[in-house]
């Protein structure tokens, strides 16, 4: 009996804070936020080195790791996420140890790789020694196993992973939803894949990359609250100035011989400061 009261005085609690939702983050913008980055653990990386204080003895190469959460995601376990929105973008970088920490410059126009050579490394320079990598930014909503939202962030594709990118969303606008007036295309935060990395190689090279796959709509009563969260995040991204949120790290990762893209994007104008910290 005690425990059942214990339980109506917590739901009351719960609900009464409900009419206070979100006060202190009225002056929260996105530039006031860092966005996590689901990342692959590579041998390089902190989370597996014994000094670093990101150390985690849990974690190996190959598993996915959110660095602001924490949160660490087997291999081949993987983790299911809700595209909610995406963003091609063309960052330009100084080699390291003349780098800031940030891009130099962010592009929306992809003819500024018309502008770059190739070089010996695989890395598209610009005259000024800088190079630019294409770079496919996935926003999306993480979810548990039961498809309930836990947290948002965003997944960067870019040098051998970029056709990963392409693929993926590929398969977004390649998906169809029935109803009674016929086919359609659903929107993106109505969709779940799973996100999973697997060993890749190249010559002498080796890296971890993506796989991507489909696992299903948003379909069932039972995902209404989700699909909630799903859809403002998504009007999220299409409205806040998202980029401000974004932390891009330039970690060496093995190129890709890819040649460059062609494909048209929408040119927006760069914003460089967004990315100071």
């Amino acid at each position: 009996m005690q425990k059942a009261v214990q339980t109506k005085q917590d739901d009351s609690n719960i609900t009464s804070l409900r009419a206070h939702a979100g006060e202190g983050t009225e002056n929260i913008t996105a530039r006031d936020q860092k966005l996590p980055i689901l990342k692959i653990l590579h041998a390089s990386s902190p989370v597996l080195d014994e000094s670093e204080a990101k150390y985690n003895d849990k974690a190996k190469q190959g598993d996915i790791y959110n660095e602001i959460t924490g949160s660490l995601y087997k291999s081949k376990n993987g983790v299911y996420v809700v595209p909610c929105g995406y963003v091609n973008t063309f960052n330009e970088w100084a080699d390291r140890g003349d780098s800031p920490g940030r891009p130099i410059g962010v592009h929306r126009d992809p003819s500024i790789m018309t502008k770059t050579t190739r070089d010996g490394e695989n890395k598209d320079r610009l005259e000024n020694g800088h190079y630019v990598e294409d770079t496919g930014n996935h926003f999306v909503y993480i979810l548990n196993d039961k498809y309930e939202p836990i947290e948002t962030a965003l997944v960067t594709m870019k040098s051998t992973q970029r056709k990963k990118s392409k693929l993926w969303n590929s398969m977004i606008s390649s998906k169809r939803m029935k109803d009674d007036q016929g086919f359609f295309v659903p929107p993106t935060w109505s969709t779940v894949y799973k996100l999973t990395t697997n060993k890749e190689s190249n010559g002498n090279n080796s890296w971890w990359g993506w796989n991507v796959e489909f696992e299903r709509f948003l379909d069932k009563p039972s995902d209404a609250d989700t699909r909630q969260m799903t859809k403002d995040f998504h009007s999220f991204t299409e409205s806040s100035d998202i980029f401000g949120k974004v932390a891009f790290d330039p970690k060496k990762e093995t190129p890709s011989p890819e040649q460059i893209p062609t494909e048209t994007v929408s040119v927006a104008k760069d914003d460089i400061n967004q990315f100071k910290e």
